[in-house]
């Protein structure tokens, strides 16, 4: 698969069929995520993948705007000390932060590739999800994916034009076309 047809064709699914996602899957997907670029190459992320069905509607009633349960769940966490270790404040304050998020994409974007539907969600309680899960305190919950196999695919949201976004050479507008 072309990765241009992966990032416009991956789109946040939240409806999925019964069929469970095995593990050899789920460590694919995983193992995507640990090739995401890393401030610091500090690599400060921790995985936690649920499929065990009681769990997840669990996390259900910490997170919001969740109704269905899905066949799995990955939460990207930040180890802040490692963070701290590779990268000081900047890193553990910051660039875990961003880390995860392009650990997610790497994630959805093998999911698209592998026929699975995902959507990422910061929509929950960290600590409650911190407790449920028996995170040690400096293992911290940022992101959730939900993943299965897409009941449906919502149709693509429309996107700003590039003349809306693009900018060439600062933020002068007078080189921007009318």
């Amino acid at each position: 698969m072309d990765i241009t047809e992966a990032i416009k064709g991956r789109r946040s699914v939240r409806l999925f069929t019964d069929e469970k996602i095995n593990k050899d899957t789920l460590e694919k997907l995983v193992q995507a995520g640990c090739w995401a670029p890393s401030g610091s190459n500090a690599q400060a992320w921790a995985f936690v993948v649920l499929t065990d069905e009681k769990v997840i509607k669990k996390v259900l009633r910490f997170s919001p705007g969740l109704f269905q349960v899905p066949p799995a769940m990955i939460f990207i966490c930040t180890d802040r000390e490692r963070a701290f270790q590779k990268g000081g404040e900047l890193g553990r304050d910051v660039m875990c932060l961003l880390d995860t998020a392009m650990a997610a994409e790497n994630i959805m974007l093998q999911a698209y590739a592998m026929g699975l539907g995902t959507c990422v969600l910061k929509g929950f309680d960290q600590k409650a999800v911190q407790i449920l899960l028996n995170l040690p305190d400096h293992i911290v919950p940022e992101l959730l994916i939900i993943l299965g196999v897409p009941k449906s695919v919502p149709k693509a949201p429309k996107r700003r034009p590039l003349e809306e976004v693009l900018y060439w050479e600062g933020w002068d507008s007078s080189d921007r076309e009318e």
